[in-house]
């Protein structure tokens, strides 16, 4: 009909950028989850292919294993040390088979992008973890360089000065599960635990899944139980005030942690693990346990192979495509935040201009004058 415009035809240079933005976006995401298995593929051979790494996996070592915080846990008995990180690689590629096929199909996500609103790119959290990884190293490197700026030191972490790299890598490795199963899945997951049980709904003849799915999946154990969840009500209304409260323990917790530990951190550190912990402790109640796992990974294990003295003595040849990956990341950090600040903006705009339209008096209604028959005479 000639008085009505199609939405595409409507504004095409709007729709043609959006298009050219996403295609970016997609190819940028795309890049950075390929390389999370190349470094999964590096890692082995760093590990059982150089002779540091052979003298390693011959030795045994008992491992401490943490189930509230830093107050209760245990350790292990004596273990090759090959056969931990055998089971290290399979816990995390786990991970990423999980993170690629819950809630919506990463394939799905890519596929349905350019007609969806932006947002539906967290249905997924393997193709939002590039962007929200890529946030959170940005969001602690200006706390960080802040602090500094003032004087508050953040340290470093201080090992002896005998040891290997693949020692020290090793220990990186191993810390994401350790501290995710004391900080997040425990904690978090016995809150959510008690939470269906005693506020949820058609409990009985569910219990042994919701005893489990509150550990693994907390947000679909809300759902089981009909609570207000994420994946129905979003974000802000899926999250409740508990769990909010537990967020900000945990994270509390774990900076503290850091400061305590005596490996070289110091106070300055305890606001920037805050920040990263507070984003791993929602991406759990969120997602599900693999996404706190996955984003630790990335600080700690991924990470590693960006040290330039890494990359030097032992993969000189792939230099290039670790500063690649770098401005990737500091790309889509930019991005991230900025997109984030352009979208609150928005909504307190829009809630403001709600607000002054409540504010703006009616004019008093009228009042018609009686029918012509009523008046007196």
């Amino acid at each position: 009909m000639s008085g009505v415009s199609s939405p595409v035809t409507a504004d095409p240079l709007d729709s043609s950028s959006r298009v050219f933005f996403l295609t970016l976006f997609i190819l940028a995401v795309l890049v950075v989850v390929a390389s999370y298995l190349f470094v999964l593929l590096i890692s082995y051979g760093f590990i059982f292919f150089t002779s540091e790494g052979l003298s390693l996996i011959m030795q045994t070592r008992s491992l401490p294993v943490l189930l509230l915080f830093f107050l209760i846990g245990f350790y292990t008995p004596e273990v090759q040390v090959g056969a931990v990180f055998g089971f290290l690689l399979t816990v995390y590629v786990l991970c990423f088979i999980v993170a690629s096929q819950w809630r919506e199909r990463f394939s799905s996500v890519i596929e349905k992008l350019l007609s969806r609103p932006f947002r539906s790119l967290f249905n997924n959290f393997l193709f939002a973890m590039p962007l929200l990884s890529s946030m959170i190293v940005m969001a602690a490197w200006v706390i960080i360089f802040s602090q500094e700026a003032v004087g508050i030191p953040t340290g470093q972490l201080v090992f002896p000065p005998d040891i290997s790299l693949q020692e020290i890598f090793l220990s990186l490795a191993y810390a994401p599960i350790r501290e995710e199963l004391g900080y997040r899945l425990v904690p978090l997951g016995l809150f959510t635990l008690f939470h269906v049980f005693l506020t949820g709904r058609n409990v009985a003849g569910k219990r042994m899944k919701l005893f489990f799915a509150s550990f693994f999946y907390p947000d679909g154990a809300k759902r089981l139980t009909g609570l207000r969840n994420v994946g129905e009500h979003g974000f802000w209304r899926g999250i409740s005030t508990g769990e909010w409260a537990m967020v900000l323990i945990t994270s509390v917790v774990f900076g503290y942690a850091h400061v305590i530990s005596g490996i070289g951190w110091e106070a300055g550190k305890i606001s920037s693990v805050f920040v990263q912990a507070f984003f791993l402790a929602i991406a759990y109640l969120v997602y599900g346990f693999e996404a706190p796992i996955l984003l630790h990974w990335f600080f700690n294990y991924y990470m590693f192979f960006f040290d330039p003295d890494v990359i030097s003595r032992f993969f000189p040849s792939a230099e290039p495509i670790f500063i690649i990956l770098e401005l990737i990341i500091m790309a889509l950090g930019i991005v991230g935040w900025t997109s984030f600040a352009v979208y609150a903006l928005r909504r307190w705009r829009k809630r403001r201009t709600a607000v002054e339209k409540k504010e703006v008096p009616l004019p008093p209604a009228s009042v018609p004058p009686p029918p012509e028959s009523t008046l007196p005479s």
